[in-house]
Protein backbone atom coordinates (compact mmCIF):
# COMPACT_ATOMS: atom_id res chain seq x y z
CA UNK A 1 0.00 0.00 0.00
CA UNK A 2 0.98 3.75 0.15
CA UNK A 3 3.80 2.95 3.11
CA UNK A 4 5.53 0.81 0.36
CA UNK A 5 6.05 3.57 -2.04
CA UNK A 6 7.03 6.03 0.76
CA UNK A 7 9.31 3.83 2.72
CA UNK A 8 10.37 3.60 6.40
CA UNK A 9 12.30 6.15 6.71
CA UNK A 10 8.94 8.25 5.54
CA UNK A 11 7.14 7.20 9.58
CA UNK A 12 6.85 9.26 11.98
CA UNK A 13 5.26 7.12 14.97
CA UNK A 14 4.60 10.28 17.18
CA UNK A 15 2.26 12.05 14.61
CA UNK A 16 -0.22 9.66 15.77
CA UNK A 17 0.25 11.04 19.31
CA UNK A 18 -0.23 14.32 17.98
CA UNK A 19 -3.56 13.57 16.14
CA UNK A 20 -4.79 11.44 19.42
CA UNK A 21 -4.52 14.08 21.80
CA UNK A 22 -7.73 15.73 20.51
CA UNK A 23 -10.22 13.72 22.28
CA UNK A 24 -11.07 10.03 23.08
CA UNK A 25 -13.10 9.51 20.41
CA UNK A 26 -9.97 10.22 18.32
CA UNK A 27 -8.89 6.85 19.76
CA UNK A 28 -11.29 5.28 17.35
CA UNK A 29 -8.80 5.72 14.29
CA UNK A 30 -7.19 2.24 15.59
CA UNK A 31 -9.68 0.53 15.22
CA UNK A 32 -10.29 1.39 11.12
CA UNK A 33 -10.78 -1.99 9.44
CA UNK A 34 -9.88 -0.26 6.13
CA UNK A 35 -13.27 -1.20 4.56
CA UNK A 36 -13.25 1.92 2.40
CA UNK A 37 -16.95 3.31 3.33
CA UNK A 38 -15.41 6.61 4.18
CA UNK A 39 -13.59 6.65 0.39
CA UNK A 40 -16.62 5.37 -1.58
CA UNK A 41 -19.33 7.87 0.59
CA UNK A 42 -17.00 10.57 0.08
CA UNK A 43 -18.43 13.63 -2.61
CA UNK A 44 -14.92 15.26 -2.93
CA UNK A 45 -13.74 11.77 -4.00
CA UNK A 46 -16.41 11.50 -6.69
CA UNK A 47 -14.55 14.59 -8.40
CA UNK A 48 -11.02 14.81 -7.02
CA UNK A 49 -7.99 12.26 -6.45
CA UNK A 50 -8.97 12.07 -2.74
CA UNK A 51 -9.26 9.13 -1.01
CA UNK A 52 -10.19 9.07 2.49
CA UNK A 53 -9.14 5.63 3.37
CA UNK A 54 -5.53 6.40 2.27
CA UNK A 55 -5.08 9.41 4.18
CA UNK A 56 -6.66 7.58 7.49
CA UNK A 57 -4.24 4.55 6.80
CA UNK A 58 -1.31 7.67 6.14
CA UNK A 59 -2.22 8.87 9.91
CA UNK A 60 -2.08 5.37 11.32
CA UNK A 61 1.14 5.01 10.00
CA UNK A 62 2.66 8.23 10.73
CA UNK A 63 3.46 8.64 7.09
CA UNK A 64 4.32 12.19 6.92
CA UNK A 65 4.02 12.36 3.54
CA UNK A 66 0.48 12.77 4.24
CA UNK A 67 0.95 16.28 5.04
CA UNK A 68 1.88 17.60 1.87
CA UNK A 69 -0.68 15.74 -0.12
CA UNK A 70 -3.09 18.15 -1.74
CA UNK A 71 -5.96 15.49 -1.03
CA UNK A 72 -5.47 16.58 2.32
CA UNK A 73 -6.97 19.80 1.67
CA UNK A 74 -9.63 18.79 -0.48
CA UNK A 75 -12.15 17.55 2.11
CA UNK A 76 -15.12 19.09 2.79
CA UNK A 77 -15.92 18.38 5.95
CA UNK A 78 -19.54 17.20 5.11
CA UNK A 79 -18.58 14.51 8.23
CA UNK A 80 -20.68 11.61 5.83
CA UNK A 81 -17.36 9.23 6.27
CA UNK A 82 -18.50 9.50 9.62
CA UNK A 83 -22.11 8.55 9.52
CA UNK A 84 -21.48 5.75 6.98
CA UNK A 85 -18.34 4.38 9.31
CA UNK A 86 -19.30 1.09 10.62
CA UNK A 87 -16.95 1.67 13.74
CA UNK A 88 -17.74 5.45 13.89
CA UNK A 89 -14.36 6.77 12.57
CA UNK A 90 -14.19 10.34 13.14
CA UNK A 91 -12.44 10.86 10.01
CA UNK A 92 -13.13 13.77 9.46
CA UNK A 93 -11.98 15.09 12.54
CA UNK A 94 -8.59 13.03 12.27
CA UNK A 95 -8.19 14.79 8.52
CA UNK A 96 -9.00 18.69 10.42
CA UNK A 97 -5.72 17.10 12.62
CA UNK A 98 -3.96 16.20 10.20
CA UNK A 99 -4.53 19.69 7.96
CA UNK A 100 -3.46 21.56 11.65
CA UNK A 101 -0.56 19.95 11.61
CA UNK A 102 0.30 20.29 8.19
CA UNK A 103 -0.25 23.80 8.38
CA UNK A 104 1.77 24.18 11.67
CA UNK A 105 4.94 22.52 9.63
CA UNK A 106 4.67 25.19 6.73
CA UNK A 107 2.69 22.78 4.53
CA UNK A 108 -0.62 24.63 3.37
CA UNK A 109 -2.72 23.93 0.13
CA UNK A 110 -2.27 27.23 -2.30
CA UNK A 111 -5.78 27.12 -2.55
CA UNK A 112 -6.60 27.31 1.22
CA UNK A 113 -3.70 30.34 1.81
CA UNK A 114 -5.69 32.63 -0.20
CA UNK A 115 -9.01 31.27 1.55
CA UNK A 116 -7.23 32.23 4.84
CA UNK A 117 -6.08 35.63 3.37
CA UNK A 118 -9.47 36.11 2.55
CA UNK A 119 -11.00 35.63 5.61
CA UNK A 120 -8.65 37.66 7.61
CA UNK A 121 -8.58 40.76 4.64
CA UNK A 122 -13.13 40.62 4.54
CA UNK A 123 -14.15 38.29 7.31
CA UNK A 124 -15.53 35.79 5.63
CA UNK A 125 -14.00 32.85 3.38
CA UNK A 126 -15.60 33.75 0.22
CA UNK A 127 -16.47 37.32 0.29
CA UNK A 128 -20.42 38.10 -0.69
CA UNK A 129 -19.51 40.50 -3.30
CA UNK A 130 -20.20 44.34 -4.03
CA UNK A 131 -23.38 46.14 -4.61
CA UNK A 132 -23.68 45.13 -8.28
CA UNK A 133 -23.14 41.35 -7.45
CA UNK A 134 -25.91 38.99 -8.49
CA UNK A 135 -25.92 37.65 -4.79
CA UNK A 136 -27.03 41.02 -3.69
CA UNK A 137 -29.62 41.44 -6.60
CA UNK A 138 -31.24 38.46 -5.86
CA UNK A 139 -30.95 39.04 -1.94
CA UNK A 140 -32.72 42.29 -2.81
CA UNK A 141 -34.96 40.54 -5.39
CA UNK A 142 -36.49 38.24 -2.92
CA UNK A 143 -37.11 41.80 -0.19
CA UNK A 144 -33.91 40.22 2.19
CA UNK A 145 -31.34 43.01 3.17
CA UNK A 146 -29.35 43.36 0.79
CA UNK A 147 -25.94 42.32 3.42
CA UNK A 148 -27.06 39.29 5.96
CA UNK A 149 -25.94 40.04 9.38
CA UNK A 150 -22.38 38.90 9.15
CA UNK A 151 -19.03 40.23 9.34
CA UNK A 152 -19.71 42.27 6.38
CA UNK A 153 -22.63 44.35 7.38
CA UNK A 154 -21.04 45.18 10.68
CA UNK A 155 -17.25 47.23 10.39
CA UNK A 156 -16.59 46.75 13.87
CA UNK A 157 -17.14 42.62 13.49
CA UNK A 158 -13.59 42.59 10.70
CA UNK A 159 -11.52 44.25 13.38
CA UNK A 160 -12.60 42.03 15.64
CA UNK A 161 -11.55 39.13 13.21
CA UNK A 162 -8.47 40.94 12.24
CA UNK A 163 -7.57 41.00 16.19
CA UNK A 164 -8.03 37.52 16.38
CA UNK A 165 -5.76 37.02 13.50
CA UNK A 166 -3.32 39.42 15.54
CA UNK A 167 -3.69 38.14 19.36
CA UNK A 168 -3.31 34.27 17.98
CA UNK A 169 0.02 35.03 15.94
CA UNK A 170 -1.95 33.67 12.67
CA UNK A 171 0.40 34.63 10.47
CA UNK A 172 4.00 33.50 12.55
CA UNK A 173 2.26 30.02 13.47
CA UNK A 174 1.88 28.78 10.14
CA UNK A 175 4.24 30.96 7.94
CA UNK A 176 1.72 32.94 5.67
CA UNK A 177 3.41 35.24 3.51
CA UNK A 178 1.05 38.51 3.37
Amino acid sequence: MYYKQTGLKGLNPRMINQILKGSEEMKRIRSCMQCGECSASCPSGRFTAMRTRKLIHSALLGVEKVLQEPELWMCTTCYRCLERCPRRVPVTDVIIALRNIAALEGYIHENMKNTIKTLQKSGHAVPLGGPDSVYTKQRIALNLDPIPPTVQKYPEALEEVKKLFEISKFKERISLEW
